[in-house]
């Protein structure tokens, strides 16, 4: 659907406000279509207002309406690309490094926690590595009496045995305070595992972290995919590997193509309908978790020859998806209540409403309703 800068709208405003103003001719009688009885309204423009919306007329046709059906589906995060960053035991948060909305790269300091278990580690680590030293130096004298005879060879055995415990245990908590991400002292650095943005920070100075809880979660928002729930009756369209495209209903004119990367092997229980999972080709910078929109299905062979309208020419006015199709008068309009079937690429299938060949605007069809609700506005008035 077209979009009018500031300054083209403007001229449009004019130009419709002069095609409706004082001696214009009233409308036509309806004829006996029953659907301009329901919609007696018409829109009048001139041939100014027609050029500056981009209002064009064509006619319904038929086509082959490639792909099946359009699926609902909401965008979320690739679960590799998202990272719960917390403490492995408990302890106090002495620093946070970060805010919300930071972008941080791999390794990156997030936090700093000072645990008890850590200063115990740390404090046993220091013990073993002072026994380990001991035991060395009783091995060293033992091996030189073994030499000169004076010791027993089973004394330096048992020596070399003290040895490699002492020295198994040090490294045992070496890699302990290691997974643990120790820093000096009793603190634990909690860092980013990813490249990526802070999207939560649930830390704050002198707060009690757990194992529980993530203090900090870092996503990677250029992966995502798109989750779909296929319809049980239509689950026979779903092929894995398929192309498809999402379209968001925050963002209307945005096509992402991509494709079916996952079928689920069971229905949902509670909707019967098929998860699937869509990757896009090139993720766009504006996606964000949680969006909603649909899947269009469209790697599957093509359907037979429908009637189909272009998405540009559908508003919904009233609740009603509607059309706009031309009056007995030259550049008049008057609304057209249809019935809309799938979707795929930029059109819609038309099960209802118009024949094959009826002439309507093609384009501007939200400048045409926008028009329509002025002069309704203005007849209240």
């Amino acid at each position: 659907m077209k979009r009018l800068g500031l300054r083209m709208f403007c001229a449009l405003a004019t130009a419709l406000g002069a095609c409706q103003g004082g001696s214009a001719p009233p409308a036509p009688a309806a004829s006996a279509q029953p659907a301009e009885a329901h919609h007696p309204r018409e829109v009048r423009l001139t041939a100014e207002a027609m050029q500056l919306a981009g209002i064009r007329t064509g006619r319904i046709e038929r086509r082959a309406l490639g792909g099946g059906v359009a699926v609902p589906a909401e965008v979320q995060f690739e679960p590799s690309s998202t990272a719960q960053v917390g403490p492995l035991v408990p302890g106090r948060i002495t620093q946070v490094a970060v805010r919300l909305g930071d972008r941080v790269t791999r390794n990156q300091l997030l936090g700093v926690v000072a645990s008890s278990d850590v200063s115990a580690a740390r404090a046993r680590l220091g013990q073993a590595r002072a026994r380990l030293a001991a035991a060395d130096a009783t091995l060293r004298r033992q091996r030189l009496l073994s030499t000169e005879g004076i010791g027993a060879q089973r004394a330096v055995i048992e020596a070399e045995a003290q040895v490699g415990e002492l020295r198994a245990e040090v490294e045992g908590t070496q890699r302990q305070l290691a997974v643990f991400g120790a820093g000096t002292a009793g603190e634990l650095q909690l860092r980013s595992p990813i490249d990526g943005v802070v999207v939560a920070v649930q830390a704050t100075l002198g707060e009690t972290a757990s194992p529980d809880r993530a203090a900090f979660v870092v996503t990677d928002p250029t992966r995502v995919w798109v989750r779909g729930n296929v319809p049980e009756l239509e689950i026979a369209r779903v092929t894995l590997g398929s192309a498809a495209i999402v379209r968001l209903h925050a963002f209307p004119d945005l096509a992402l193509p991509g494709t079916i990367v996952y079928v689920a092997p069971a229905l949902d229980e509670g909707s019967r309908s098929l998860p699937i999972r869509v990757s896009l080709t090139r993720p766009d910078a504006r996606l964000r978790s949680g969006l909603f929109g649909s899947v269009e299905m469209v790697g599957g062979a093509a359907d037979e020859r429908v009637l189909v309208v272009p998405i540009d020419a559908v508003a919904m006015v009233e609740g009603q998806t509607t059309v706009f199709v031309p009056a007995d008068e030259a550049n008049t309009f008057r609304p057209q209540a249809v019935e809309l079937g799938r979707r795929a690429g930029g059109f819609y299938e038309v099960r209802g409403g118009l024949a094959e060949g009826a002439p309507l605007a093609v384009s501007g069809a939200f400048t045409l309703k926008s028009a329509l609700q002025s002069e309704e506005l203005a007849g209240e008035h």
